[in-house]
This record gives structure tokens, C-alpha cells and sequence, in this order.
């Protein structure tokens, strides 16, 4: 794994938590790597390689997820999308079994790398996942999600994997930085036998700081 990462210049960076520190290895230009690994599909739909930055979406959700504290502990969790894989590291660090998944392979390189380096490693499991195509055969207490509905086509496929996979009491946590158009997602979700709550939290990244709102979504009833 180590090996195959030297295929990108690298850096580092540790994201301080309240409970310890995160050390995240990372691409280094990745604003050259978006335009390089950047693609049109047969449709001609643009695909461009986001998991390449670490977003601030991601550094809100893992504050979010240690505040559930023993909450997590001896839970299976599943990570859509999970790009250098912070957020779930964190939810490892709780106490989680965690599957990390996204539809890149090169992300889950960096995520089970940075895994590794975090100790975390022995409760991890890695599986290259698009969600239109999900391929689990169980339900999840809890479902995380940091900065993945960027893209209306994006948004049926997901509450369709929250139909289908987040337990009947779970709890899906999902991070976004308030672009207008979410607001979409959201009402889909509600349609679709959801409710959510929200709160707003202050991320500086770069030394910019932006606001991120953080979901608690559950099933209607639950």
C-alpha cells in the first residue's frame, strides 16, 4: 500500500480533535491531479476526482462523530464516499468496526494507508463501492457520508441506499457545506420516509473558514 502511494507527490497533515490527533497522508497538488485524472464516460458525463482534497466537510463530520463517543463502540459503520478516509478513522478511534467505500480505488489506497499510520487498521475493511451498485447483504446502525451529494444525479441512488441499508432505528450522519442546491437532496429525503436534523459548525482549513452543516438522519417513525 505504502508502495503504490509513491505514485503521487505526498504530503502530510494532522487534524486536531478533541480527543487526539489524526495524522492524514495526502495528495500534494491535487489541484493538478483533478484536471489530470479527469474523464468523460461513455455518456459524455465529466467525472472529476474529487477524493483528491481533503474537504472541509470531512474534518466537520469526524468532529461530529467523536462527540457519539461509546455510542459507537462495538458497531459496524459504513462510510460512503470515504476519500482519505479521516471520517471514519475517527469513528475507529470510538470504538466502530468500519467499512470504508468508494468508488475509487486510489481513495481507498490513501484511506487504509492513512488507517494504517493511525493504528486503526485491525477494524477496517475496504471495498470499492459505487452507490448506484451497493453490495452488502446487512443493515448499519449508523451510515456516514462527508460532501457527497454535490451532484443532483447523485442524490436517488443515496436515500436508495438509505432505504435499503440503514437499520430501522439507525442513524445516518451526513456532512455538507451548504451549497444551494442541497436543499433538493434534503426534500427527497423527506419524501422518501426521512426526517433530519441540522446544525451549523465553523471549519478552518488553508486559513479559511467555512461553514458546515452537519445531518442526524433517521426513517420517519423510527
Amino acid at each position: 500500500m505504502k508502495t503504490e502511494l509513491q505514485d503521487y507527490p505526498l504530503t502530510s497533515t494532522i487534524i486536531k480533535l478533541k480527543t487526539g490527533r489524526v495524522q492524514l497522508t495526502l495528495i500534494k497538488e491535487p489541484d493538478w491531479f483533478l484536471e489530470q485524472l479527469s474523464r468523460e464516460d461513455s455518456e459524455g458525463k465529466l467525472y472529476l476526482p474529487y477524493w483528491t482534497y481533503l474537504w472541509e466537510s470531512s474534518i466537520a463530520l469526524a468532529r461530529h462523530v467523536e462527540t457519539l463517543g461509546t455510542r459507537l463502540k462495538n458497531t459496524t459503520v459504513l462510510e460512503i464516499g470515504c476519500g482519505f478516509g479521516l471520517t471514519g478513522i475517527v469513528a475507529c478511534k470510538m470504538g466502530a468496526r468500519l467499512i470504508f467505500t468508494d468508488a475509487e480505488r486510489e481513495a481507498l489506497r490513501f484511506a487504509h494507508h492513512n488507517a494504517e499510520q493511525n493504528s486503526v487498521h485491525q477494524h477496517t475493511d475496504f471495498v470499492q463501492m459505487d452507490w448506484n451498485s451497493p453490495c452488502f447483504n446487512s443493515k448499519f446502525r449508523y451510515i456516514l457520508a462527508a460532501d457527497v451529494i454535490y451532484e443532483e444525479h447523485h442524490w436517488q441512488p443515496i436515500v436508495t441506499l438509505l432505504q435499503d441499508y440503514l437499520d430501522p432505528n439507525g442513524v445516518a450522519l451526513f456532512s455538507e457545506p451548504n451549497r444551494n442546491n442541497a436543499i433538493g437532496f434534503f426534500k427527497l429525503l423527506k419524501t422518501n420516509g426521512f426526517t433530519y436534523q441540522k446544525s451549523t459548525h465553523p471549519v478552518t482549513l488553508d486559513k479559511q473558514t467555512s461553514q458546515v452543516s452537519i445531518y442526524t438522519i433517521r426513517r420517519v417513525n423510527a
